[in-house]
């Protein structure tokens, strides 16, 4: 059952009373009330409903918060486009955070969403160990909620995801397949679901061709073009000399080419570069960047559709659904060594 107001009260052995005041900031609790009160809120996940402050006119607000890691130079704004066009036709409003993969703030932005009753979630997770303590509180506030591009592991959730690994494989085997003999990884400094599952088709696309994985050769170092810059750069000075690189995305895939073209280095005669996501900049490029496609609009659509299912029959009864998306290469110019053509 949904953790209350009632639930904390009893645990904490004080009237109800106090617990609201404690939980809204009022005064008439003392110091130390207020803090086992607060304490034994956390434990057991409550999040007070600012909602009951107001007069009750219905059960469903009619809106949707929706957590993304972060929006500038990615594909999150294309899949929030696809979640407001299926939302706004049915009749929903988007209450929307950036925890910028920082899973502190990611907390706090979902209790206060928690907090104003949204009638469900659509969350891409920033941390697969971090973000663990939101999933909880969401899982005890029983909201519906939809993974979007990213997943925790072991939480039972409808998921609508890309495959990551075999898109990172596929893209690996490419590189294998133009020559390519010593190929580095740059990904992000925190490990999230799709990171991981990038990291590991990397890995094992060597493997299965008899290639080392030299740990070395992966750059942990974030996931804009600062990022791709950065490890482009410490690639070139560990002394093993690369001739590919992998990206964990797009703008890390174009910083890492923003390193290269200033060091005056030819990609992808010297250095192959490829990302993952397709984004628009990848095509524009002075040199086209290859990459790994994802449906992003088609993450969000989908997400907000299996969030609306799950909202329109909250008794089902049916288990989490995880839906995966395709994925395909799109090969230009920073990958063919055998050509200078797009």
């Amino acid at each position: 059952m949904k953790v209350c107001l009632k639930d904390v009260a009893e645990m904490a052995g004080v009237s109800m009373m106090s617990v609201s005041r404690a939980v809204h900031n009022k005064p008439g609790v003392s110091r130390k009330v207020r803090r086992k009160i607060l304490e034994v809120a956390e434990e057991i996940g409550y999040v007070p409903n600012r909602m009951s402050m107001q007069p009750v006119v219905s059960r469903s607000t009619m809106t949707i918060g929706v957590v993304l890691p972060y929006l500038e130079h990615t594909i999150f704004p294309t899949m929030l486009c696809g979640i407001e066009e299926i939302l706004s036709y049915n009749g929903y409003r988007i209450f929307l955070c950036c925890t910028y993969n920082n899973s502190v703030k990611e907390f706090h932005d979902i209790s206060a969403l928690l907090e104003r009753n949204v009638d469900g979630l659509i969350w891409s997770p920033a941390t697969l160990k971090e973000s663990s303590r939101s999933a909880q509180v969401i899982m005890k506030q029983q909201c519906p909620m939809v993974f979007m591009d990213r997943l925790l592991p072991g939480i039972d959730a409808d998921s609508v995801i890309v495959d990551d690994y075999v898109g990172a494989y596929s893209a690996v085997m490419h590189l294998i397949e133009q020559g390519c003999k010593k190929i580095a990884h740059i990904t992000s400094d925190v490990e999230s679901w799709v990171s991981s599952e990038r990291t590991r088709g990397y890995e094992q696309a060597l493997i299965d061709n008899k290639m080392k994985v030299f740990r070395q050769l992966i750059m942990k170092e974030g996931t804009d073009v600062d990022a791709g810059a950065c490890g482009m750069e410490k690639l070139l000075n560990i002394g093993r000399k690369v001739d590919a690189v992998f990206c964990l995305n797009d703008p890390v895939a174009i910083g890492a080419c923003k390193t290269l073209q200033q060091e005056k280095i030819e990609v992808p005669g010297e250095i192959a570069v490829f990302g993952f996501s397709d984004i628009l900049e990848t095509q524009i490029a002075a040199v086209p960047i290859s990459t790994v496609f994802q449906d992003a609009s088609g993450l969000g659509r989908q997400s907000a559709l299996t969030l609306l299912s799950r909202i329109g029959n909250p008794n089902s009864g049916l288990p989490p659904k995880q839906q995966v998306l395709s994925t395909h290469l799109v090969l230009r110019s920073s990958t063919n060594k055998n050509s200078n053509h797009y």
